[in-house]
């Protein structure tokens, strides 16, 4: 019998009565307060679409915004079967493409990334997809003009990483040429465009540029924010969603107007600490807010709450105590609730640093989270039982072949995690946690083989010079 996996039922933080006067909310916040605007192309854009302008901000009444949603809810994809949280408990890291810094094994300094070094963290993130680990160059290379640093990281990741084809994010107008002729060569087209809110209550920027830049050869925009509650949205909860909602919602729409794209949706408040002016993820906070928002995001696309995705935010700037505890605080409820792939992999400082061994020690307490989850074989056949007692008692239950067997079936057997009595430690030299992780991330290193294949590097390595002279000057 298969093991039974262990599920624990999505707790509900709003009730229907407070959805409804989120969007209640939210609804008047944009008819009243209104959108501002910073591109005369789409005000221009929202005026031909019947929505009233005040300035620089647009005011999409109620119609305007319940056709969105409406449109939003009729364009749903049917779920995914393979998607239910209580069936396969497979949970699989992904490694964030958004550091700017290194971890450095050997001296425990803080370093921006490199090329060299962008190359070196590719080609390790690579080796560790045989533990369930998704990821491509993991950074950017600061020693690369602006406008070139996606592209360079994305080659990289293209020449270096089995996983990395998929084009990285991009917010530089002049480059998304480039990245959309790289991600057509290798066979995953850029099809769509993050678009980011400026909070409170504005859309204009570098992302929204890049998607009126690429329209004609994008499929779809998808419109998000990251409000910090006190900060940029009322701290009240359900307030900062209601603000978020307005923003994003009546961001999209002007979206839609200018691009003619479909556009998808999703918004996000995160808690900010007063102290330190800092987001505070990889808090207690965090965690109730991701919960609170999910719920907000399944009412307007109608649909249930379910945690297929998690994250493993912490602040904590090196490995250690705070880094294991805030990570595994937000894996551990993720995995129970229902999630199946944590992005955030090996990431520190929220998402400025990259730490090969705490990538390491991630899959370490992931591992330990899986073995959690998958639960217990809690069959029982009495004739088979009995027979198995008898045995044990004559010969141990120690010498029997059931128990050989069935041993890696009950036990998950850790790579860095002690579990020896005292005196084993000690007689093996007292070995430290974080002096095994790095001495497994060298010896890791040493396994990488993965290369592009030619043609295709020649063709990705002529589009990238051909972006380094027209956009190095």
């Amino acid at each position: 019998m298969a093991n039974r996996a262990l599920h624990v039922p999505r707790p509900r933080l709003l009730s229907p009565e407070q959805l409804d006067r989120i969007d209640e909310s939210a609804a008047r916040i944009l008819s009243e307060i209104g959108l501002r605007v910073r591109s005369e192309e789409a005000l221009a854009a929202s005026r031909r679409a019947g929505l009233r302008i005040d300035g620089d901000r647009v005011h999409p009444d109620r119609a305007a915004f319940d056709e969105f949603i409406a449109h939003t809810r009729a364009h749903q994809p049917p779920p995914d079967p393979d998607s239910d949280a209580e069936g396969d408990p497979e949970l699989v890291l992904t490694v964030c493409q958004y550091a700017t810094h290194r971890h450095d094994v050997d001296t425990d300094a803080i370093l921006p990334y490199t090329t060299e070094t962008l190359i070196e963290a590719a080609k390790f993130v690579d080796t560790m997809a045989s533990r369930a680990v998704i990821g491509k160059a993991p950074g950017c290379p600061m020693d690369a003009p602006p406008d070139l640093q996606p592209l360079l990281q994305y080659k990289i990741g293209a020449l270096y990483c089995r996983h990395g084809r998929g084009p990285v994010e991009i917010r530089s107008p002049r480059a998304m040429p480039y990245m959309m002729d790289m991600a057509e060569a290798l066979g995953r087209p850029y099809l769509q465009q993050a678009v980011y809110v400026v909070s409170p209550l504005t859309i204009g920027g570098d992302s929204f540029d890049c998607a009126r830049a690429g329209r004609d050869r994008l499929e779809s925009i998808w419109v998000s924010n990251m409000s910090s509650a006190g900060a940029t949205a009322p701290i009240r909860i359900a307030d900062a969603l209601a603000l978020a909602v307005a923003e994003v919602v009546g961001s999209a729409i002007v979206a839609r107007e200018v691009t003619g794209l479909r556009a998808e949706w999703s918004v996000r408040v995160c808690p900010l600490d007063f102290q330190t002016l800092a987001l505070s993820l990889g808090s207690p906070e965090e965690l109730l807010f991701q919960w609170a928002f999910e719920e907000v995001n399944a009412f307007y696309h109608g649909v249930e709450p379910r945690a297929q995705y998690g994250s493993i935010h912490t602040q904590a700037k090196l490995p250690g105590a705070q880094a294991a505890a805030e990570k595994m605080a937000l894996l551990l409820p993720g995995a129970l609730l229902g999630a199946r792939t944590f992005t955030g992999a090996g990431r520190l400082s929220l998402d400025e640093v990259f730490s090969a061994e705490q990538l390491v020690i991630d899959c370490e307490m992931r591992d330990h989270v899986q073995r959690l989850v998958s639960g217990l074989d809690t069959d029982c056949d009495p004739k088979a039982c009995v027979a198995e007692v008898a045995a044990g008692l004559a010969d141990g239950f120690l010498s029997l072949e059931s128990t050989a067997h069935t041993y890696r079936q009950v036990h998950w057997l850790p790579q860095l995690f002690e579990r020896r009595a005292l005196s084993g430690w000690s007689a093996a030299g007292s070995p430290d946690l974080r002096r095994q992780a790095k001495g497994l991330v060298r010896r890791q290193l040493q396994l990488h083989d993965y290369e592009l294949e030619p043609d295709l590097r020649r063709e990705v390595e002529r589009i990238y010079q051909q972006a380094e002279r027209e956009l190095s000057g």
